[in-house]
């Protein structure tokens, strides 16, 4: 019953593969059409289509409980949540966000095998095969990519799946170690990928300027640069970004502006790789829903997002539990009782451009009075307070209030706080609907890799400082010219890393790929500190898959720690 119940499943699935492969050849037009399997694949529009099947998954992966997964659940940012990913109440039986991946993780990767495996043996000019087989490529390598860093070893296979007898043997496949998925995947990149977006046929390009959007070089280096990194092979990690930076130049401001880092600027130069969202009221397209907890909560009444007034971000939001920063990310608590000086922030983003409101106090809890929190729109206009820069990225990381009138959110007034920043903020949203594009990498990240590959490497100082301060430059803070060691550097980096690629869905990926995930997290997110284990670092299989696998696949972390 088993076997017939998982084979019925499987053919589901395909079925589904088949209809999606009959998409047009842009990636923001719905199906038109159905085309018998076996006579697909026959011309360049064709094997085109077959590609844009690989690209939907993506967009059920993205969300905004995945956005938890990865960024509410590490030293950042916190939920108001209190039930699922958002307090970590994750298990083998209850996967939370973790199903959801693995589900369309695999969906992404059978289409992606099945498009390659076509693609090759279609009957067009091989200058147009290879292109297109290489985008088949770099896609399953990224689904590959999010399920590692996800779940650690997982099931790995290439073929495309045509047979109850391939399919079977795909059901039964174990845990293949992280490491050795991700030095497949990146020789794979290497010989049978990269190659074939050159500058003859227009491939080898930006993200953002890559044809119609569509994954290809840029996106293909940066997987390979990932891989090499979760291996910590530093030499393999900077082959790809030594051809990132040489394709993507000098990172100055009149070339990537700062301002361009927020997510309703689409496929700007610095991108390497986004999702495509596009929603309007006639039809929806793609759309995400992150928007919807990154945004502070919207009073309908009052027409106040958290005792502020915002315009231009809509006036149906939904009253989802958003995203809050943690004390680490940014913190400037107002004193108990009266004072006569300031003290700086302690956090991140040191100093804020927050001050004392000294005309202005409240009963905390505790009975005891307590100042309020303002902000100095002086010191802001300088991008100077207490004798330190303000760093730039302040405007779009973290959100204060309104930097222009000086309206402070509530949660920034009474505990010195603040929501997720104006850089994911959606304009004009309309519920949960998020029309903004998800950049899933850019050149800054690169560009810190290099940082962090060379001093892994302890290479050169100069080299070392050179890429992490092309990053602060453009934040508009002093250079970092005070080398005392690599281990304080690395510190240091780790920290930069947060300060530009905060909430870009991969700061739980970093802290586990460092080692130091159930650390920090014990010591700066008060929502999941007390349920944290170390087992939680890597989500758990879901025990709907490992009885469908006969059990070849496990959680024995999880099960150990007493979770099932």
């Amino acid at each position: 019953m088993e076997d017939r119940k998982m084979k019925g499943i499987l053919k589901n699935i395909l079925l589904a593969s088949v209809l999606c492969l009959a998409a047009s050849c842009s990636l923001k037009e719905e199906p038109t059409f159905f085309v018998n399997k076996h006579n697909f694949y026959k011309t360049v529009d064709q094997c085109k289509a077959s590609l844009n099947a690989c690209y939907a998954p993506l967009n059920n992966i993205y969300v905004a409980d995945f956005m938890i997964a990865t960024e509410a659940c590490s030293d950042l940012w916190r939920s108001s949540s209190s039930s699922g990913d958002s307090s970590l109440d994750v298990s083998p039986s209850k996967p939370q966000v973790g199903a959801r991946v693995w589900e369309n993780g695999y969906k992404g990767i059978m289409y992606c095998n099945e498009a390659i495996a076509n693609i090759e043996n279609a009957p067009i000019a091989d200058s147009l095969k290879g292109p297109l087989a290489a985008e088949g490529r770099v896609m399953r390598a990224m689904y590959y990519y999010i399920l590692t860093s996800m779940f650690d070893g997982v099931p790995f296979y290439t073929c495309m799946v045509d047979s109850y007898q391939v399919q079977d043997s795909i059901r039964y496949l174990p845990r293949t170690p992280a490491d050795s998925i991700r030095m497949c995947l990146y020789e794979d990149l290497r010989d049978n990928a990269i190659p074939y977006f050159t500058e003859k046929n227009g491939l080898k390009v930006r993200g953002g300027d890559a044809p119609d959007n569509r994954s290809g070089y840029a996106h293909g280096l940066m997987l390979m640069a990932k891989f090499a990194m979760w291996n910590q092979e530093w030499e393999m990690a900077l082959e790809p970004l030594d051809s990132l930076e040489k394709l993507y130049g000098d990172f100055s401001e009149a070339r990537y502006p700062l301002h361009e880092i927020q997510w309703r600027y689409k496929n700007t130069p610095e991108s390497i790789f986004e999702l495509q969202h596009e929603y309007s009221r006639d039809g929806v397209r793609y759309y995400g829903n992150v928007a919807a907890i990154m945004t502070p909560k919207y009073d309908r009444e009052k027409d106040l997002f958290d005792g502020a007034r915002l315009t231009g971000y809509g006036t149906t939001l939904p009253n989802w539990n958003s995203l809050k920063a943690t004390d680490y990310y940014t913190l400037f608590r107002p004193a108990y009782g009266k004072v006569t000086s300031e003290s700086g922030a302690r956090c991140l983003f040191d100093p804020l451009p927050l001050t004392y409101d000294l005309d202005a106090t409240y009963k905390a809890s505790d009975g005891r009075e307590r100042w309020l929190t303002k902000i100095d729109l002086e010191a802001w206009a300088k991008k100077e307070i207490r004798g330190k820069k303000i760093d730039r990225r302040i405007e779009y990381a973290v959100g204060l209030g309104n930097l222009e009138t000086g309206e402070t959110f509530g949660e920034t007034k009474t505990w010195g706080i603040g929501w997720a920043g104006p850089k994911f903020w959606c304009p004009d949203m309309e519920n949960t609907y998020d029309s903004n594009n998800y950049r899933i990498f850019r050149y800054a990240d690169a560009l810190l890799m290099m940082a962090e590959c060379h001093a892994e490497l302890e290479h050169d100082p100069a080299l070392c400082m050179r890429y992490l301060n092309m990053i602060r430059e453009r934040a508009g803070v002093d250079a970092y010219a005070d080398f005392t060691g690599y281990e304080e550097f690395k510190t240091f980096l780790r920290a930069e890393r947060a300060r530009e690629l905060g909430g870009e869905f991969m700061r739980k990926f970093d802290l586990v790929r460092w080692g130091i995930w159930y650390d920090e997290v014990k010591k700066f997110n008060s929502q999941i500190k007390n349920n944290a284990l170390p087992c939680h670092r890597f989500y758990p299989i879901p025990d709907k898959q490992c009885a469908l696998s006969g059990y070849a696949l496990t959680n024995p972390e999880y099960e150990n720690a007493g979770l099932n």
